[in-house]
Formats: structure tokens, sequence, C-alpha cells
């Protein structure tokens, strides 16, 4: 074989070997769809559904999807089969069954509109006997109704809470969280139901509140709050109302309405120029009698994050276990004794023993190990049945975690009192991006945000396309500040003010951002679950851009940047009408189930992309409508594989994960054919090279 037909064939093979590359080894599939019944126009942020759910309710190993619906219905849809390789089309999902939110004598839909659900166990389960668990249903509708179903979608028990907040109030933020914890003998699991009201906004004032500024509409929010609190003695707007349920019964085991709580700024710009720094550290520190600081639990802090909050489904509650911070031994000056009597150990003497016998010393000490035996075998159970205000197992959970608007919040949860009360500045990112055991804030916006922006702890105004990172609550330092929009192929100058001029004239105008997500990577070293990772940026016009921290936590290092198919375009409405507004994700997930592994995903209007943490791109979906809800990643076909949901104004599409294992498998037979093809043409070249050379004559003369 000639050496010109061998280097066209390794040509050719090099190019087939790298199109597999680019090609993948997964992708989403359209599966099934479900379109609403009705066409319901969203005046408001508050008329919003909550996002469809996949849960396992009867235990059967097959999951369903619950979505709920404008006519006050919960409708349980069985997703279609896995679509066979040529069958690239959305399939009708069957409706399995669907339950009315209306009460069953008077059939209003007033205040039966579903806000927020959850699927959950209350029941005991043990390690050695995995018998499937059925789940139960919890939905809160506008009108406060706390209503639960069973597995078969009966009704258990219902709870109506209207009389606790105002009239004329929606839902700004909700949550739901079902545990098999239990507070009291007899009970089956707990039931937490969190929220705050907002006032009702008419629709005559929504394009008059559009043309205010930012500040003059939170101070009119807030004085009407107050106004309507007072006068109707009701729970205070401003306050995150929490009530804990008996998970079968009902019944309200604590409830946590209202407390006096002053009214402090969210925002740094409304702060006082001058002293805005002891303004917020004075707010922070300020507690109520048997609440302490954050700082007291600050690992424990770290183990909820990161926190961030855009729209009403950001909020929710988390169960966790909060210890004080140990503090570090005084050392003990040579010479001086330190008296401490609360570690002296306390003298046996009881009164009528006498500790001269022998036998009754040996009997005692029999006993004493008896009763340590005993403890310690109770306390190697798996389960620990009900939590008191004793209970200091360190897996067992004290406190359940709000994470609200305004920051996040601790609350006992046998008791229902808060423990502590961390405001954080509202948007942006809050993590310890760093690994140092501080918490950190990232913050970015888009040209139409830059007016009411200002950067956590200093007066400066944040730039749009621009990403700035603080340490510290309250801020003490800044970590870096770096550009998230340019973007060239070459990638020569990817930060500074010669990058954006290079080139070309980059222009911002209309130009939003999503919420900066937290991607942990590996780098050899151990750190808290939920901190130390690369911090990836999503811009409107698909520029999806990635940092890490520098050395010693300062700085940041540009690590990639990939211009993808997920933009998106939000145009206000003088109406204030909402039915057009497109909602971005930016998440990181896992592909499959149990992997620590975790990919990124974009999305805009009308296409998602999946991104390795490197910056290759892994996957592109089209998406059929623009999602009005950030994708939902679940199994709903129970393959082990995440799927994706997309929620539209006319539907719900479903998106199955499909593997292609021939694709890598081919692709090494070709990488293997490249090795052998070079080998040869390697072996003919120095053949060649040797046949030419003059032999040496062995003839003597």
């Amino acid at each position: 074989m000639r050496k010109r037909d061998l280097g066209i064939l390794l040509l050719a093979a090099f190019a087939v070997f790298f199109s597999l590359q680019h090609d993948g080894d997964l992708s989403f599939r359209e599966a099934w769809y479900h379109l609403s019944d009705a066409d319901y126009p969203i005046k408001h942020d508050a008329d919003r559904l909550p996002s469809p759910l996949v849960a396992d309710l009867n235990g059967d190993g097959k999951p369903e999807v619950l979505i709920p619906t404008h006519d006050a219905k919960i409708q349980v849809l069985q997703p279609h089969p896995r679509p066979s390789p040529d069958d690239a089309s959305f399939h009708d999902a069957r409706l399995m069954a669907d339950v009315s939110l209306l009460p069953s004598n008077v059939r209003l839909s007033s205040g039966r509109r579903p806000v927020a659900m959850a699927v959950g166990t209350v029941d005991r389960h043990y390690a050695h006997a995995p018998s499937p668990s059925k789940q139960l249903l919890v939905v809160v509708t506008s009108g406060w109704s706390v209503m639960c179903f069973d597995h078969n979608l009966k009704k258990l028990w219902e709870a109506n809470l209207q009389d606790d907040f105002p009239h004329a109030a929606h839902h700004r933020e909700v949550a739901i969280s079902i545990t098999n914890y239990t507070l009291k003998h007899g009970d089956a699991g707990l039931v937490i139901v969190g929220g705050r009201m907002e006032m009702q906004h008419h629709s005559a004032e929504l394009f008059d509140e559009f043309m205010v500024s930012e500040h003059n509409r939170e101070e009119h929010r807030r004085s009407a709050s107050e106004k309507q609190a007072s006068e109707t003695g009701n729970t205070d707007l401003r306050h995150f109302a929490l009530y804990a349920f008996a998970g079968r019964t009902g019944e309200l085991r604590w409830s946590r309405k209202n407390e006096n709580i002053p009214s402090q700024p969210s925002d740094a710009s409304v702060l006082i120029p001058q002293h805005n720094y002891k303004l917020d550290a004075h707010a922070l520190n300020s507690r109520h009698p048997g609440q302490f600081e954050c700082r007291e639990f600050r690992e424990s802090v770290l183990g909820v994050m990161p926190h961030h909050w855009d729209r009403r489904e950001d909020t929710f509650l988390q169960l966790a276990h909060f210890r004080r911070h140990k503090r570090k031994a005084l050392k003990k000056t040579p010479g001086k004794a330190v008296v401490n009597n609360v570690h002296k150990p306390s003298e046996h003497n009881p009164p009528g023993k006498d500790v001269s016998n022998r036998l009754a010393n040996v009997i005692g000490k029999a006993a004493d190990m008896a009763n340590s035996n005993k403890i310690k075998k109770s306390q190697r159970t798996l389960y620990v049945p009900t939590i008191t205000n004793y209970t200091q197992v360190w897996w067992v959970p004290n406190v359940v975690v709000a994470h609200e608007k305004e920051g996040i919040e601790a609350v006992h949860l046998a008791s229902g009192r808060t423990i502590c009360k961390l405001h954080l500045t509202e948007g942006g990112l809050h993590a310890d991006i760093n690994g140092d055991g501080v918490l950190d804030h990232v913050q970015v916006v888009g040209a139409n945000g830059i007016e009411q922006t200002v950067v956590s702890g200093s007066m400066e105004v944040l730039k749009p396309c621009w990403a700035v990172a603080t340490s510290g609550v309250p801020v003490r330092e800044q970590l870096f500040n770096v550009s998230i929009c340019h973007y060239n192929n070459f990638n020569l100058f990817h930060h500074g003010d010669f990058s954006r001029s290079f080139g070309r004239t980059f222009d911002t105008t209309g130009l939003e951002v999503a919420t900066p997500i937290l991607l942990q990577r590996d780098d050899g070293h151990k750190h808290r679950r939920g901190s130390h990772g690369d911090i990836i940026f999503l811009t409107s016009r698909g520029e999806v851009t990635s940092y890490s921290p520098g050395l010693l936590g300062h700085d940041a290092i540009w690590r990639w940047q990939l211009s993808t198919g997920a933009t998106w375009s939000n145009l206000p409405s003088p109406s204030g009408m909402m039915e057009n507004i497109v909602v971005p994700t930016l998440k990181a997930f896992s592909l499959r189930a149990y992997d620590p592994k975790q990919v990124i995903i974009a999305g805009g209007d009308l296409e998602a992309v999946v991104i390795s943490p490197s910056g290759g791109l892994l996957a592109s979906i089209e998406l059929p409508a623009p999602p009005t809800h950030a994708l939902v990643l679940e199994d709903f076909n129970g393959d082990g594989l995440t799927d994706i949901i997309l929620v539209t104004s006319g539907g719900v599409y479903g998106f199955v994960q499909t593997r292609h294992p021939g694709a890598l498998f081919f692709s090494t037979l070709v990488g293997c054919l490249i090795v052998v093809i070079g080998v040869i043409f390697v072996s003919l070249h120095l053949n060649s090279s040797n046949s030419g050379k003059p032999r040496a004559s062995t003839d003597y003369r």
C-alpha cells in the first residue's frame, strides 16, 4: 500500500473519530406531553402554579407525575414508556387519576387554587425491613387550606389557617416539609408548613408600580403590610409563619405566627452611605431573648448552603442538626491555677451507703455497668422515634431551616422557637465558594438592574456583565471582580477593561443574567458539602462562563466560556401581565441517581443544553415552547437516569434521557484503527528509508 493511500485513510479515520466525540453518548428525546384544559392569564406572580412533582405514591416502583391545575385539581399522570430509537415525537400521557381540592359541601373554587405541594413518607422504616413505603401528598391552597392525602389520594385531614392572615393578601413565599420524625408518642411523622403573605396588587396599579423605582415600591409594600397587620391584629406580613402538624391526624403540634421583629432594610441601597456597614452589622446582630447569633453555629450554617432566592418556588424548608461552634482551648498561664466548678467531679456518696463495705461497692459497680450498657445499646438503634428538647444525637435533626427571601432562619424542631436568623442580601448566590469557612456572596446583574443594585459592603454600583464576590457577613473584603459577557474564539482576553473593547463594541441593552450556581469540583482536598467549587454564570445571550477561586481564596481563575443557544428575552409589559415571562434555568445535577459527579444544564426560551464540568457540550434539547418554570430534573420512568420536565403556559412536556453506548464502542474501534494505520505508516517509512541507503561492499580485492 502506498503512503498516499495510508495518509488519506488516516485523515478519514481522524475525521470520523472527532465527529463521534462531538456527538456524545447521551441525548434527551421527546417522550410525553400533557396539555392544559384552559388558558389562564397570569396577572401576578401569585397566580403561578407550583412545579410538577415526580413520586412513587403507592410504592410499586413506577413513578407518577403530579401536576396542579388552575381549576383546583391535582392530576396524576403515567409517563409514556421509553420511546424506541426511531420514534422522535411526543405521546400523550395517560391520566391515571385526579383529586379535587374543592370542599365537599360547597363547590366554591375561591381560595382553592394550589400554591405549593410536596410528597413524602411519615411511616417509620428500618434498615432490616426494607419494605416499600407509601407516601403522602400535602397541598397548600391560596386560601391557606392545608390538605393531606394518602397514597390513594383520599383526604386524611385538612386544616384552615386563613384566620391567621389578613384578607386581600397572597402568598409571597410558601414551603412544605414532610418527615417521619415525630414530636409526640403515638404520632406518625411530621408535616411542617411555612409561608409569608403579601398584600394583593390590583391590575390598575401595576403599570404605575412598574414606573416607580424598586425602593419606593418596597417601602409602599412594607408600610401597607404594617398598617394591615396593625389593624387586623393578625400575623405580621413581614414575618415567616410556621406550623407543625402530626402526619396522619393533622393535629397542630406547634405554631409560630407572630414575633415582634423590628423592621430591617434588606437592600444596601436604602442604608445611609456613611454608616451602611455599622447599620448592617447592627441589623445582623440584633436578636430577641432566647435567640442566638448565627455565628455561634457557623459550621452548621455553612452546612445548609448554598442559598439563593429569585421567586416563590425558591423558598424551601430543610431539616438539619445545628451544633455550636467549638472554640479553641486557651493556653494555661504558668503559675496560675484556673478553677472551673462546672467540670468538677461530684462526690458519689448517697445517704445510707457504707463506703467501707466491699460487697456493697462491687454490687454498685455491677449495677452501674449494666445501666451503661443499656444506654449504649439504645443509642445504637437506627431510628429515634421522638424528638424532644433534650435530643442531642448528631444524626437526628434538631432544627428546621427556612430558606427565605430575606435569608435563612433556624427554628427549633421540637418547640418552634427561633434559634437564629441570618439576614442575607437579596439576589445572587450565598455560599462558601473558596472553602475558607467564611460565607461569601456572588452578585451579578444585567442591564436592567444596574440602577438599584449596589455591591455588598461598598457604595460601588454593580456594572452589567460583571460579577463581584465578597466575603463575610457583614462584608469584610472583596474576593474578585470579573467579566462574564466577553467571548471570542481564541479566549485571549477573558476579563479586564481591555477585553471589553477588544475587536468590537459591547452592547448590554436588554441583557439579563441568571442566578449563578456553585459546581463542586474535586481538587484532591476534602471540603464541606456545598462549598469550594466553580462558579457558573449564564447570560440571556447564551454565554455560559466558568470561574474557579484563585490561590489563597482570592481572585478568580477563568476556566472556560461556551456560547450556546440557551437565549431568552423578557420585555417589560405595561399591562402587568406575566404570561409571557420566560424563566431561565441554570442548575447542577447528576445524570444518574446517586452519582456524585454533576453536570450543568442551561435553559432558555427555545433550547436547553447540558454541559460537562470542563465546558464540553454533552447534549442539546429543543424546547417546543418557552418555559414558565425552571426545568424539573427527575427520573420519571424509573431507569435510574435523570429526565427533564418542561412546564409551559400551554402544557407539560417530558424528555427522557437515552444512552448511546454504541457511539463510545465505535469511537474506541476507530481509535484502535488510527493506531494500527499509524504503526503501518511508520513501518513503511522506515523500510523505504532503509532500502534507499547504499549497502557496503563485502568483496575483497
